[in-house]
């Protein structure tokens, strides 16, 4: 605060500019972080799911009564079980680092551990909203951004680091685990039999989910890094989602390696009922009004197969498989040239959370339509959510350009905001605004719109308040108003009345200009009284000054400064006795 003695009503004074500005620095709502966390507890259902059915697979895999011919496929899938276990156990522990970077203000993630948790025979990272045993959260700054950015990312976007548990570690890792599963082959049994690879289709679905080239585009229409567009001033809450959406991927993956896999046993015989149903979502996170897909096909269909499938509506993403009656219903969906079906639903009637749904693929054998039940692996449904974040606070303050970081998350286009009273709003970069206020207005509006699947829509806005910058305090030859005391060496070195901020606002490099003040010297005889205009002494106040002596008293009133807004203020006096 002033330093020196303060008076009481300083002191309180002190004190509402220490809680203002906690206060200011929570610029995300609750709403918003909530949301995040429903995200990954839904992502984290869904990977629950899917790891249930790769585990099905296996063990069907590993129970073959196929003998010598299944042996290569039960080591090929051990292997994938292997390096999926190992990648998701990586990015649990990537989570542990984020949180603990996070909580505890360092960029190592220094302290992991804690965030850690046995669960099922894994060691898992605790969820976001864990509390201990007294009922807090542990995860005490959930929209934490700025060391969860410098673990991630470092200091600089241009060139993000690439150490241990960094995104580019991440990204590393995502690659290398795709040309692992790119690379499966199983040399066969049977007597002459060529060697198993994974269907073209599959591959294709493989290199489509680990595709990291971009172009990532900024709202500015730059390009930006995988790095950059995914982690850069992400909210903490939001990493942790966007986290568990990579080890959906992975397990997604898996899965349909594992039933290629299972398939593959027997596919050199062309039995068609031992064949499996192959479901391979485009994504796992929709805003809702988004258009969910998802590829259902044979996983060794035959390409003049003409398959069709049938939907029987939602079912509970654990449900089993279940056989229906079909009738005289049309089939939803009709296999094209490559033996696929699609299967596409609105997301705009759901309900936030998770969805799936049950259905069954026909197929002709021996002149006769065959069914094979299956489930659609559960996708979440989030609302459309922007982020608005006030880098400094969450005010904008009169006549400065306050810098505002905006963002959506799920967007696949370009972001537009615009500000309702404000004067200016000029993009900086990609995701980062200067915004300065409308002095006349009490409130400024920010609203969102992002691209979505190809629609421009609207993302809601978020109100901020107007408030003017701070009152400085004046300052004469060091000296200010808390103080009352000052030297014959120290006064002789003064020649200016200054305008000084106080040194814990927010803002650096704000300024204020002194426009006239009163000097008055008490010394026994006839007071001396002058006028200054700005905020130097003329000639016969410094001859007065330096005529002082100990006892004497000199006081600097009516002080005016112009800050940034243009407005005049009016400071306090400084009153000083010459020791």
């Amino acid at each position: 605060m002033a330093g020196g003695k303060e008076t009481p009503r300083q002191k309180m004074i002190g004190m509402m500019y220490l809680v203002l500005t906690a206060l200011l620095a929570m610029n995300i709502s609750k709403d918003v972080l909530q949301a995040f966390i429903q995200i990954q507890k839904g992502l984290g259902k869904t990977n629950t799911i899917l790891e249930e059915k790769s585990q099905r697979t296996i063990e069907g895999i590993n129970a073959s009564t196929e003998g010598a011919k299944a042996v290569p496929f039960q080591k090929a899938v051990a292997e994938v079980d292997k390096i999926s276990d190992e990648l998701i156990n990586f990015i649990e522990e990537m989570k542990a680092h984020v949180m603990a970077s996070s909580t505890k203000a360092n960029e190592t993630g220094e302290g992991w551990e804690e965030y850690m948790k046995d669960e099922g025979g894994k060691r898992i990272a605790i969820p976001a909203d864990e509390k201990n045993a007294d009922g807090k959260v542990i995860i005490s700054k959930p929209d934490e951004n700025q060391n969860n950015t410098s673990l991630l990312i470092g200091h600089e976007p241009a060139s993000p680091r690439t150490d241990p548990f960094s995104a580019s570690d991440l990204k590393t890792r995502l690659l290398k685990f795709k040309d692992q599963l790119l690379a499966v082959r199983v040399e066969r049994a049977d007597s002459g039999a060529e060697a198993f690879t994974l269907p073209v289709d599959l591959q294709e679905a493989i290199k489509s989910t680990f595709n990291f080239d971009g172009p990532y585009l900024a709202s500015d229409g730059k390009e930006e890094s995988w790095e950059v567009n995914n982690f850069f001033h992400m909210p903490l809450v939001a990493v942790l989602a966007n986290l568990t959406k990579y080890e959906t991927d992975v397990m997604n993956v898996k899965n349909n390696v594992c039933m290629a896999l299972a398939a593959g046993i027997n596919a050199t015989d062309m039995k068609f009922n031992d064949v499996t149903v192959a479901v391979v979502p485009k994504q796992s996170y929709i805003i809702r009004g988004g258009e969910f897909e998802a590829e259902i096909y044979l996983a060794a269909y035959n390409k003049s197969s003409k398959n069709k499938i049938y939907m029987a509506g939602e079912t509970d993403p654990k449900a089993t498989p279940v056989a229906f009656e079909v009738g005289g219903r049309s089939p939803e969906g009709e296999s094209d040239s490559e033996g696929k079906c699609h299967f596409k639903v609105s997301t705009g009637g759901l309900s936030v959370g998770p969805h799936a749904y049950k259905g069954q693929i026909e197929y002709m054998k021996n002149g006769k339509p065959e069914y094979i039940p299956f489930v659609v692996p559960a996708f979440f449904v989030g609302e459309p959510v922007a982020v608005v974040n006030a880098v400094k606070c969450n005010v904008l303050y009169k006549g400065l350009e306050n810098p505002v970081e905006i963002s959506v998350p799920g967007a696949n286009g370009e972001v537009n905001a615009t500000c309702q009273g404000c004067e200016q709003m000029n993009k900086v970069k990609s995701g980062s605004y200067l915004i300065k206020p409308d002095k006349n207005q009490k409130v400024a509006n920010i609203s969102v719109s992002a691209q979505i699947n190809g629609e421009q829509k609207s993302m809601g806005s978020k109100e901020f308040r107007i408030k003017r910058v701070p009152d400085p305090f004046a300052m004469f030859a060091g000296k200010k108003s808390s103080d009352s005391k000052i030297t014959k060496g120290a006064l002789a070195g003064g020649d200016k009345v200054f305008a000084q901020m106080d040194p814990d606002f927010i803002f650096d490099g704000i300024t204020y200009q002194v426009k006239k003040f009163t000097m008055t010297i008490a010394s026994g005889g006839k007071p001396f009284e002058e006028n200054g205009s700005g905020d130097r002494l003329n000639a016969s106040m410094k001859a007065a000054l330096s005529g002082c002596k100990a006892g004497s008293t000199i006081i600097f009133s009516n002080i005016v400064a112009v800050g940034p807004d243009g407005g005049e203020r009016i400071l306090g006096n400084i009153a000083l006795k010459v020791e």
